[in-house]
């Protein structure tokens, strides 16, 4: 494997890198290769807690998520910096990403969510843009 050469080599095996890395694999040339730091359970050993349809089993479990990672929010464009402490930021780390602590759901953003994406300047991101992405799927 240490010699194979791939076309594309996507990071994370959450939902947006597992569904890119099978659009790719769609083309038979492309040589795709999906990395995920955290594991892959085969369906005959997928823990209980990843098959719990709440949310919360999943989620607040070390053996899935990055521990303690944090985030700030940055300001909106002509306001004041933002004050408030950093937060929790859970993060899937199992294939499946997000989805797979989330009681295995996959949700989109609000528009309002992706005209603030817009604002701080991810032109082509607004939700007309990326709606007919998410029918795609």
């Amino acid at each position: 494997m240490a010699d194979t050469k791939y076309d594309y080599v996507i990071v994370g095996g959450g939902s947006a890198g597992c569904v890119m890395a099978s659009r790719l694999s769609e083309r038979p040339s492309n040589r795709v290769l999906l990395v995920e730091a955290g594991t892959d359970f085969l369906p005959d050993n997928l823990p209980d807690q990843l098959q719990d349809g709440f949310a919360g089993v999943a989620y607040n479990d070390k053996r899935f998520i990055w521990n303690n990672l944090r985030v700030t929010v940055p300001p909106r464009p002509g306001n004041a910096p933002d004050t408030r402490p950093d937060k929790l930021y859970q993060q899937g780390r199992v294939m499946g990403g997000g989805s797979s602590i989330n009681g295995m759901m996959a949700n989109r953003g609000s528009p309002h969510d992706y005209a603030d994406w817009v604002e701080r300047g991810a032109a082509g991101w607004g939700w007309d843009d990326v709606l007919p992405f998410f029918k795609k799927m």
